[in-house]
């Protein structure tokens, strides 16, 4: 991978891909470990060769600890929305509701967190801003996405 990469990727776009790929990842195969297990060790090793030409591939460089937090999250999201998840089988049937109705009103406000976590998250990151000022403009836009997009259980919007 880090040979196929080199001269094709830069670095800054490592968190939003990672993100992206372990997302798809853990949705296709019902799982986070195993998505964390396979991806976490090839996107360290695609990250540091990607930083070392720029004398920057120390373990604690922001890009580094973006990449690994983004295969956790993309890992997580996956899991949650996947409809073959042992964890989405399991609360679906503890709940007695219908799977598939369960699947289908958990996706959109998951949807939305990691639309908003790649938009305001990784991106940013991935293109030098700081994690200390996209924290709080990520949870300002998760709070007012939630009060002005989401629905109360009977399907009426939220007050």
């Amino acid at each position: 991978l880090v040979e196929l990469t080199q001269g094709q990727l830069t670095v800054r776009w490592m968190p939003a891909l990672a993100f992206l790929l372990a997302a798809v990842v853990s949705f296709s195969t019902g799982s986070s470990f195993s998505t964390m297990g396979l991806l976490i060790p090839l996107s360290i090793s695609v990250t540091f060769h990607l930083l070392a030409p720029l004398n920057a591939a120390v373990p604690d460089h922001p890009l580094m600890l973006a990449t690994i937090g983004a295969v956790l999250a993309g890992a997580i999201f996956g899991d949650h929305c996947s409809p073959i998840s042992d964890t989405t089988v399991l609360s679906s049937a503890a709940a007695g509701c219908d799977h598939l109705n369960h699947v289908a009103t958990q996706m959109p406000y998951a949807a939305f967190v990691a639309f908003v976590a790649l938009l305001v998250g990784y991106l940013p990151i991935g293109l030098g801003y700081s994690v200390f000022w996209m924290l709080p403009i990520g949870l300002v836009v998760v709070v007012a996405g939630v009060r002005l997009l989401g629905r109360t259980p009977n399907g009426n919007a939220q007050t």
